[in-house]
């Protein structure tokens, strides 16, 4: 049930923001049953810096930011996303998030790199060339033969049993934790048994064995194969959740009934549950959450939003670019993070934005953006960049330290979102971003060679870490600072060493 807001005057919840699409007009319906107040929009500088940190996980430069706030058209801010949306970090971005939740790793063993770096090369490929989400799954799930035939097979490196890859289809594609069935019907939940073991069906006739190594899934699908309920014995026939039985000839292969299955418009999964990971990724709460655990007894906080989201993508063939930028686009996302009396404690109604720290690959990656320097990884061509890296196994103190994920799971929890103090030393007593900061061919060494002026040094370093302009008053403060101090680099370091500590660098907002 709803228990809206003690009442206020309609005329403040009558919403002065603008509705763009149907997400403002559900969104909208909401706040107004709730008597809840928006935000207004958010300046243009904060929608760049947000759209660019959500959309391609890479702070806008100084240039860009320039250019953005001079652009006097008034619908600049679509042309932009349409313009993020075709760099080629939104494939490097992506990529690293899909590494994350398909647990793309080398088990603990470097040499295994080769299966690895595929399957990276591949997912990052498929974004790149904007992939129909129905067939990116298509092509891992139903993966057969060898790394140099088909990338995606490496998936089963991880799921190598019937267990791992029931409930990782299930949580990863379906959006539904059904682990427990395994065991047990619960007497709140719907799934029971033979549920789980109907879909565990689709998967009884795949064969595995060694490729060119043991390391890398040599995958076939056998003439037969089937899968029991432990509890009953009987004999399971391949079924997805609520789906029609299947009958399975000896030359098919059972998991493309499957995703047949998923993919069909009518499915009440599949279309929902990435609709509602892209929505939370975005809105930093899904509308489902965990997003993962879409279950009867754990609504959508807006259902008629998600299922118009689902609706959508299907509608427009599973086109993820798509429903990204019918988001960003959306009155809703742009809204401001500062909240009102009103809905400060608003955590599920999308009445202003909530802010997140930036994730690990994002922070140093904006670290050294901002210090004008490039990281050197192991093994790596130098310059290459967090988002880049094909897996958790390259060495890096900074993003062990910032939570990068160990990729056991396909849950995004993962992630932690809380600081912690290891990250609050590192950043205020790391002897590596000292040396990053004091580097002669840093932005800083950059700067004062060219002998600009405080209020032009200033404005530059705002715009590089917070995508913003420095006020009149900030300017002066730092002069007035600058002035005070013997050593003028030492001073700037000092000042831009506090930037990197503020939460406006460290969140999105």
């Amino acid at each position: 049930f709803t228990v809206p807001l003690p009442d206020i005057a309609a005329s403040q919840t009558r919403s002065v923001v603008p509705k763009r699409n149907y997400i403002d007009e559900l969104v909208q319906q909401k706040w107004q049953k709730l008597n809840l107040v928006p935000s207004p929009l958010a300046d243009d500088a904060t929608f760049l810096r947000r759209a660019y940190l959500d959309c391609i996980g890479t702070l806008p430069t100084p240039a860009e930011v320039r250019e953005f706030l001079s652009d006097p058209s008034p619908d600049k801010r679509e042309k932009w996303i349409d313009r993020i949306l075709a760099r080629g970090e939104y494939a490097d971005f992506w990529a690293l998030k899909w590494g994350d939740l398909l647990r793309n790793k080398r088990r603990g063993q470097k040499e295994n790199q080769r299966g690895t770096y595929a399957f990276h090369a591949w997912i990052r490929n498929a974004l790149a060339t904007n992939m129909p989400y129905d067939k990116f799954v298509r092509n891992i799930l139903a993966a057969q033969g060898t790394v140099d035939q088909h990338p995606p097979v490496i998936w089963y490196r991880t799921v190598r049993n019937l267990t791992a890859q029931t409930n990782d289809t299930a949580q990863l594609f379906l959006g539904t934790r059904i682990n427990c069935a395994q065991c047990h019907h619960h007497p709140y939940e719907k799934w029971s048994q033979d549920d789980y073991y109907q879909l565990q069906a689709f998967f009884g006739r795949l064969g595995q064995k060694a490729g060119e190594s043991s390391a890398e899934p040599a995958i076939f699908v056998r003439p037969e194969g089937s899968v029991r309920n432990p509890a009953t014995g009987k004999i399971m026939q391949p079924r997805g959740l609520d789906g029609p039985a299947n009958v399975i000839g000896e030359d098919e292969d059972p998991r493309q009934k499957l995703v047949d299955w998923m993919v069909a418009p009518d499915n009440p999964f599949f279309a929902r549950a990435i609709s509602n990971r892209i929505w939370a990724h975005f809105m930093s709460r899904g509308l489902v959450e965990p997003v993962d655990d879409m279950r009867v007894t754990n609504p959508p906080s807006n259902p008629e939003l998600l299922d118009a989201l689902a609706k959508d993508l299907i509608k427009n063939n599973f086109n993820l670019k798509q429903l990204i930028r019918t988001i960003m686009t959306s009155s809703t996302y742009q809204l401001s993070s500062e909240g009102n009396p009103n809905n400060l404690r608003d955590q599920q109604n999308y009445a202003r934005a909530y802010p997140r720290r930036l994730i690990a690959e994002v922070l140093l990656d904006a670290v050294n953006q901002v210090a004008g320097i490039q990281e050197s990884f192991a093994g790596l061509p130098k310059g290459t960049r967090a988002i880049q890296l094909p897996d958790e196994s390259v060495g890096s103190y900074f993003l062990d330290v910032f939570g990068r994920p160990t990729r056991e799971t396909p849950c995004e929890c993962e992630r932690p979102r809380e600081a912690n103090l290891a990250q609050a030393l590192h950043l205020l007593n790391s002897t590596d971003l000292e040396t990053k900061l004091r580097s002669a061919g840093g932005r800083l060494g950059a700067l004062l060679k060219q002998k600009a002026s405080d209020a032009a040094i200033t404005e530059d370093l705002y715009l590089a870490t917070f995508s913003r302009l420095p006020s009149v008053e900030e300017i002066r403060t730092v002069s007035d600072y600058v002035r005070g101090q013997a050593d003028r680099r030492l001073a700037y370091e000092d000042l831009l060493w506090a930037m990197l500590n503020t939460k406006e660098f460290l969140f999105n907002h």
